[in-house]
């Protein structure tokens, strides 16, 4: 073989490297961008889809942030109006200040004027407030006087009611028990008939109150017992005291009244008979009997 021969030999085996080479390349090249089309279409779909949320929610952040917009307007001419009647008000008391201001300007000047003789009534009023104040106090006084006539009045009144009503009711029985006396041919003014007094009935009571004498010594007395339960004037009671477990428990005998006065549910009476060894106390008990 010619040296050319070689040469070519050589130049063609050179030439099948680089083809082959190249080839790797193409075949290398040609791969990576498959790859990295695939990537760029998911990519791209990524990107859409981001693209898509993006505008969904750029909407719906328009929508909302129109419906504030609106909102704000709304309040905005709510607050307009507030205001434009707050300065319409403050205006209107404004007016009213600078009347007031001369009102008391005027008031002002008319004191300053009166000055004196205002000095002069506060002193003849503080004269009078005095006389007043006797005259307030000399009223209250007999105001109270006037409630107690009154409350007496009509305590009086009540009782001359009962005692109205008790008088046509003795009247009544004594009509009728002269009826009786006539019929039965007794002389009611014989001194005899006169001078009788009926026996009290079978009552038990208690002292409310005493009243008493000079001596300290229970001189009146006021019973829980009345009309309502059969007494009259004239009736007689004894007064005792439940006894004590140093005596024996037994009842100790205080002394006997006779009633001066008697209502329908109490009665006053009058002691005549005092025990040496006691004093009538309010709580003790009264007997018609012993």
């Amino acid at each position: 073989m010619s040296f050319v021969g070689k040469v070519l030999v050589v130049v063609q085996v050179v030439l099948s490297i680089c083809f082959m080479g190249f080839a790797g390349a193409v075949y290398t090249a040609q791969s990576n961008w498959r790859a990295k089309s695939v990537q760029f279409e998911e990519n791209a779909k990524n990107l859409q889809k981001n693209m898509t949320d993006l505008e969904s929610e750029y909407g719906n952040f328009k929508t909302e942030t129109t419906q504030k917009i609106n909102e704000s307007l709304t309040a905005a001419q709510t607050a307009k109006a507030a205001n434009d009647a707050l300065k319409a008000q403050n205006k209107s008391y404004q007016n009213q200040l600078e009347t007031v201001r001369a009102e008391r300007d005027t008031s002002v000047a008319q004191a300053e004027t009166t000055g004196e003789e205002a000095n002069f009534r506060r002193q003849e009023s503080s004269r009078q407030r005095v006389v007043n104040k006797t005259l307030h106090d000399t009223v209250n006084g007999l105001r109270s006087k006037i409630k107690s006539l009154e409350d007496t009045i009509f305590t009086q009144s009540i009782r001359e009611k009962n005692l109205v009503a008790k008088h046509s009711k003795v009247l009544n029985e004594l009509k009728y028990l002269n009826k009786i006396v006539a019929n039965l041919g007794v002389d009611p003014k014989d001194p005899a008939i006169a001078g009788m007094k009926s026996a009290p009935p079978a009552v038990e009571g208690l002292i409310l109150n005493t009243k008493k004498d000079k001596q300290n010594g229970t001189k009146f007395v006021e019973v829980s017992l009345g009309s309502d339960d059969g007494l009259s004037k004239g009736h007689q009671l004894f007064v005792y005291r439940f006894g004590t477990k140093e005596n024996g428990n037994r009842p100790k005998y205080l002394g006997k009244i006779e009633l001066v006065y008697v209502d329908p549910d109490k009665a006053v009476g009058t002691v005549i008979d005092a025990a040496k060894n006691g004093v009538i106390e309010k709580g003790d008990h009264v007997n018609s009997k012993l």
